[in-house]
């Protein structure tokens, strides 16, 4: 039995197309040598677990998160430095920066815990920064998506014709591409944030997918 796919996202396509772009403007510096031992900022360096993040205290120590960008409200809580910094080595900060709508699924430092520090550093390397956006594309939907927009067994189809996996419980707990969201709803200017405790992750699509 075909199942469909999500259809807020289709528009994923034209997504990478504008990743693509912004990244291939960038010049290559000195600084594109950092590896993740040398910023401490980085996933592996952080003290933290999952457990002693409090999801529900996230964000509590400004007015409105309406009043920043998607970037701007990552580079605000010190749980979340390792996707603002892989965005801004594979240069698209502009693209969530920009008016949007978008749907971002933002892990914290910790989930990045599931690459091994190899695989970071890897990703970090200019002549690897195609393999860094399909990673962080598969965080970002172009529309406005709620928690409870996601149903069981759907599945997002990405730019490279691979699909990220959605799972809703019984209890309500919904994972995305394996990373749970565990702060939902974040309004920001350009969108909405969901904070998740790993990475998400595509997977080959079967025969069975149609575009809605």
């Amino acid at each position: 039995m075909r199942k469909r796919l999500f259809k807020p996202v289709v528009g994923v396509a034209i997504l990478s197309v504008v990743l693509l772009g912004c990244a291939g403007s960038g010049k290559v510096s000195d600084s594109d040598t950092t590896t993740m031992s040398e910023t401490q900022t980085m996933a592996g360096n952080a003290p933290e677990t999952e457990a002693d993040i409090d999801y529900d205290a996230m964000f509590g120590d400004v007015e409105s998160t309406r009043q920043f960008d998607i970037l701007a409200l990552a580079n605000s809580n010190e749980h979340l430095t390792t996707f603002v910094e892989l965005v801004e080595r594979a240069d698209i900060s502009r693209v969530l920066k920009a008016e949007g709508p978008y749907t971002v699924f933002i892990p914290t430092n910790n989930a990045f815990n599931s690459m091994t520090e190899a695989e970071l550093n890897d990703l970090l390397k200019p002549e690897n920064k195609v393999a860094l956006l399909k990673v962080l594309q598969a965080h970002i939907i172009p529309t406005k998506v709620y928690i409870t927009d996601f149903k069981d067994a759907q599945r997002i189809k990405t730019a490279d014709n691979k699909v990220i996996n959605v799972r809703v419980e019984p209890n309500n707990n919904v994972t995305i591409g394996g990373a749970r969201i565990v702060k939902p709803n974040v309004e920001v200017s350009n969108g909405v944030v969901h904070i998740v405790d790993g990475v998400v992750t595509a997977q080959q699509a079967d025969g069975g997918l149609i575009d809605r």
